[in-house]
């Protein structure tokens, strides 16, 4: 896969790469959000549709499989990208989220930072804007699309996504009620995703535990045709096809296509395959 992308890059030419900035308001505090805007050689906002690429659970856009790996792709066939990092409600943040320190947002913050990077896109000109996301990036792209009617949206691409069920902690009932006495800043040390000991605060754990965000219920309803790929081999988020199945049946502008020998990162041989499939709906606009 390398090796072609690294060819299709001496044909077509190469990538222009800017790192870009924007900001948002959150709770009275101007946060800083970084990207990386990625425009072929010869190829402009207004061309083809560009593919806002969201990274997967506290990692940012650098993150290289299969964030990476896909971009090179896109690129390489003529479709700009630009990979945005959550700011997870910390200013500027440009590394991987470290578990020793206190995070403090709600959930919602992912997708207001979404949206505000689509504005972003839409004043620099792009016509057609594909959602993409990987694990819980391809969980946010989806929760933000279901509801769009922004013009400029016109498909999304879910790579593994996050089922996004309600998760089990020791703690979320104490931090239910935090959060509905109007404490939930309130820091708790507990185990979080893959921190055995973190500072959370009470909202934080609640909105990405204790809410549900079924990605299929979302899928069941989302007018814009969306892409969905499966890793059957996937142990972080397993059996996603047969899940998905009673909610997208009915609906034709979902398409879920499965990766028999990938894991959830589409590693080696499956990143090819999945850039195929990537490409092939990318064509589409």
């Amino acid at each position: 896969m390398r090796f072609i992308i690294a060819f299709l890059f001496l044909v077509l030419g190469f990538a222009f790469s800017e790192p870009v900035q924007t900001q948002i308001t959150y709770e009275g505090k101007s946060l800083r959000l970084n990207g990386d805007l990625e425009i072929p050689e010869g190829v402009s906002l207004q061309d083809k549709p560009v593919v806002l690429l969201v990274h997967g659970l506290f990692q940012t856009h650098k993150m290289r499989e299969p964030i990476g790996v896909q971009r090179e792709a896109w690129l390489s066939e003529g479709y700009p990208v630009l990979g945005i990092t959550l700011s997870l409600g910390i200013d500027d943040r440009k590394e991987p989220y470290a578990c020793d320190r206190p995070l403090d947002h709600d959930y919602s913050l992912n997708l207001k930072e979404i949206g505000v990077w689509v504005k972003w896109l839409k004043n620099r000109g792009a016509k057609k804007i594909v959602l993409a996301g990987h694990s819980f990036g391809g969980q946010q792209v989806i929760l933000f699309a279901k509801d769009g009617k922004d013009r400029a949206l016109v498909g999304v691409m879910a790579l593994a996504p996050a089922k996004g069920l309600k998760r089990e902690h020791p703690l979320l009932e104490k931090a239910r009620r935090l959060v509905q006495e109007g404490k939930g800043k309130t820091l708790l040390r507990t185990n979080f995703f893959y921190c055995k000991e973190a500072q959370v605060s009470a909202r934080t754990l609640w909105s990405y535990y204790g809410e549900d965000r079924n990605i299929g219920k979302a899928l069941d309803n989302i007018s814009l045709p969306t892409l969905v790929v499966v890793a059957a081999l996937d142990e972080r988020v397993s059996e996603l096809d047969k899940f998905l199945e009673p909610y997208v049946k009915k609906n034709e502008r979902v398409e879920v296509k499965v990766i028999d020998f990938a894991d959830h990162f589409f590693r080696d041989l499956a990143a090819e395959d999945l850039g195929a499939i990537t490409l092939d709906f990318l064509k589409r606009f």
